[in-house]
């Protein structure tokens, strides 16, 4: 094989490889786009609920953190909270398709494996 024909063919290996990579990352973009749509529906309505059922769980006492004020303790907002279970496990879990309430269960289940639970409840084994 001449050399101009092995450089044709690395000329046309290149031009596929470029070729699979656009593919790739355009598809790449649809992915990216799909993932941020679904985000973005999530109902409000229901998301709201979560953060009510968190707010509630939180200053519940005899179950939940028993943090006076929720998730407000001393008139400062607990964003790490809202952050960690209604963004980081509510929302997530509404992404992979699961129902509201089975979410909000998600979010129940993380709390009761936290640290903050344990400490609020040291003599439930396991934090149960």
């Amino acid at each position: 094989m001449t050399s101009e024909a092995r450089w044709a063919l690395s000329a046309s290996a290149v031009r596929r490889a470029r070729a699979e990579l656009q593919q790739l990352r355009t598809e790449r973009e649809q992915v990216k786009a799909g993932l941020a749509s679904e985000w973005a529906r999530q109902s409000v309505d229901e998301f709201g609920q979560a953060l009510r059922w968190l707010d509630e769980y939180s200053a519940d006492k005899p179950d939940g953190l028993g943090r006076p004020g929720g998730l407000c303790p001393g008139c400062r907002l607990d964003d790490g909270a809202i952050v960690k279970y209604a963004v980081g496990t509510f929302v997530s879990a509404r992404a992979k398709g699961l129902s509201a309430d089975a979410s909000i269960g998600a979010m129940h289940d993380a709390i009761l494996k936290s640290e903050e639970y344990r400490i609020a409840h040291p003599t439930r084994a396991g934090g149960k």
